[in-house]
């Protein structure tokens, strides 16, 4: 995708938060951008005032839609609208036609929990084993995936970028592993749509899904499910309503008789009606993002990080992944991985260290015992040093107060 990034004292202005804070909490929720908040003003007022714009809505949900597909280099008929992520992993999973004995493959450590629920809920329904890959050292090993996949194997399910540590997914020998015995690739891009660059070719994965309000700098009860044409035409949804049905030339409120006909490719999966103020605010988040340029937004954003880590990784703190490799995307973790498995304890000191930066506005998250910093546009190599420099601060702190009497406890930095 094109790159003309703009100044960044011009696009900080578009997000007020940057003015008092530092702002690294995007793994858990984006901020929305001025643009964004105006664009859905109109739709407001006309709910203000009785005024029913259907038509026009739903001519916007299609073109969200192409706009959606254009950004990560898909077709039209591969996007269906829906809530969220989890949606999306709910849709593909129940529209299987599972047997006793098929397998799904995923690493339980590092997803996220709605990427982990509905498959014990297959699992339990339909008999099925769910096969789980050990994380390594807190990545998504691909040798282990490969090897686990075999001619059972109907899904491969994994993010993209994981919620914490947030190392980057090497895709590419996944893909061509379900590919050799046609199980369903499955990627959750929460962290990764809107950030980093996104060609579904180039993912190789036949399915995948998002939510708006993290990387796509959108609202909450709005996401993206992308499912591969040759796919979502042979899979059957779980649930049926007005538009996942081929109806014509008949209107909406056209009445159902005893046969009906689903919508070609992703469409099929949608159900129920639009969230218009979601769909207005991701349709222009995305814009603003495709103006940009997605490429020169994942080289500035991973350019901070890894200033970010390097400078961390200096003060002898713990950073996940230890030096800076390929796995270093938009997110910066520490902390010690065995705690994404529950086999040790949070860290008390990771809690000290994230009051310490919060009270000095810099808002990041600790998930899973380990303290993410996770970026996007607007963050700057600026920041990246002040949060550093609060680190250090914190540091000298500590080892004053462990002088004056208590033990002194220092950090060691592993590789791991």
């Amino acid at each position: 995708m094109t790159s003309h990034f703009l100044p960044l004292d011009l696009l900080r202005q578009e997000f007020p938060a940057t003015e008092n804070a530092i702002y690294m909490d995007v793994a858990n929720q984006g901020l929305i951008s001025r643009t964004t908040r105006t664009s859905m003003d109109q739709h407001l007022d006309n709910r203000l005032n009785g005024l029913n714009d259907e038509e026009g809505m739903m001519q916007l949900v299609e073109r969200t839609r192409s706009r959606f597909a254009k950004f990560i280099a898909a077709e039209k008929d591969e996007i269906a609208i829906t809530k969220n992520a989890s949606e999306g992993i709910n849709i593909i999973g129940n529209a299987i036609d599972w047997r006793p004995g098929d397998n799904v493959v995923l690493c339980r450590q590092l997803e996220h929990a709605n990427n982990i629920l509905p498959w014990l809920q297959i699992r339990d329904k339909h008999r099925i084993e769910l096969r789980i890959v050990e994380a390594d050292s807190g990545a998504i090993p691909c040798d282990a995936f490969t090897k686990a996949i075999d001619s059972r194997t109907r899904i491969v399910t994994l993010s993209t970028v994981t919620m914490v540590p947030g190392f980057k997914t090497v895709m590419e020998p996944i893909a061509e592993a379900c590919k050799r015995v046609g199980a369903f690739l499955l990627a959750d891009a929460s962290q990764s749509v809107g950030i980093l660059d996104t060609d579904i070719a180039r993912v190789g994965v036949d399915g995948l899904v998002t939510s708006s309000y993290k990387g796509l700098m959108g609202l909450y009860g709005l996401g993206f499910l992308y499912c591969r044409r040759e796919w979502a035409d042979r899979l059957s949804p779980a649930y049926l309503a007005r538009f996942s049905i081929d109806l014509g030339d008949a209107p909406e409120s056209a009445p159902i008789f005893d046969s009906v006909k689903l919508r070609a490719g992703a469409p099929r999966f949608e159900i129920g009606h639009y969230n218009f103020a979601g769909v207005i605010a991701v349709y222009a988040s995305i814009g603003q993002l495709m103006e940009i340029g997605t490429l020169a937004i994942e080289q500035s954003v991973t350019s901070v990080a890894r200033r970010l880590a390097s400078g961390l990784l200096d003060l002898g703190l713990p950073v996940c992944g230890g030096a800076l490799g390929n796995h270093t995307g938009s997110i910066v973790a520490l902390g010690d991985p065995a705690a994404l498995a529950g086999s040790r304890e949070s860290d008390s000191r990771i809690h000290s260290l994230h009051e310490h930066l919060l009270k000095n506005q810099v808002i990041v998250s600790v998930r899973r015992g380990m303290l993410r910093f996770s970026l996007h546009l607007y963050n700057t190599s600026d920041e990246a040093d002040q949060v550093v420099a609060l680190a250090k601060n914190w540091l000298a702190s500590r080892k004053l107060h462990s002088q004056g009497g208590g033990s002194h406890v220092v950090y060691k930095h592993t590789n791991g």
